[in-house]
């Protein structure tokens, strides 16, 4: 019989825990949200390799980021280091829904043992959204979830390949694009590395 380690069943349940759709707090304009998980100690003064999954000029400019804010947090960059710092971002769409059904005539009774007193009938003759007699409408269209940028990091002991670290933080796209979100992120995360934190609203601007 295979014998899971506590570590491996921590790196399941966060896993579960990152991944899930179910955790949702609402965030105002200015604010990210994130969310980490802590496996091993992280040494203040510990030296990091910054590793972007993609090479693209973003990312790169993000790379350049982390290093200038982890310099500034008593942490030291080293190519060679055994802990590196991964990371990657992306944008995840939000969910919209559309109400276009045509609504002509609304019946509505109320009352009685039947519920058959005060019956009412109403005409909708004109409605921009769903439409009405006179019209087809255009539908209405409501956002359910924002859409938001997020990045994904982590810190994995290169010489036993073994996690550190693991986070994520995301903000609404509609508070400004992508590239300045994630810049605007990056203190936060490195102020967090090596520590557990659930559902940590922070600002960003």
């Amino acid at each position: 019989m295979r014998r899971f380690s506590i570590y491996s069943i921590l790196a399941l349940c966060l896993s579960l825990f990152l991944s899930s759709n179910g955790i949702s707090v609402a965030q105002g304009y200015g604010e990210a949200l994130m969310n980490s998980f802590s496996y091993r100690p992280v040494p203040m003064g510990s030296s990091f390799h910054v590793q972007p999954l993609d090479n693209s000029d973003q990312n790169m400019a993000l790379k350049k980021e982390f290093e200038h804010v982890l310099n500034a947090r008593g942490y030291s960059i080293n190519e060679d280091a055994q802990l590196v710092i991964s990371f990657e971002t992306r944008n995840e769409i939000g969910a919209y829904k559309t109400r276009n059904k045509r609504a002509v005539l609304e019946l509505d009774a109320h009352g009685g043992r039947e519920g058959g007193e005060d019956a009412r009938m109403r005409f909708n003759l004109f409605d921009s959204n769903s439409g009405g007699v006179f019209n087809q409408g255009k539908g209405e269209t409501s956002v359910t979830t924002p859409s938001q940028y997020r990045i994904d990091v982590t810190i994995d002991n290169r010489s036993n390949g073994k996690r550190h670290w693991q986070a994520w933080a995301a903000a609404n796209l509609e508070q400004s694009d992508g590239a300045s979100l994630v810049k605007a992120m990056v203190p936060e995360i490195v102020g967090k590395i090596g520590e557990t934190v659930k559902s940590h609203i922070f600002e960003i601007f």
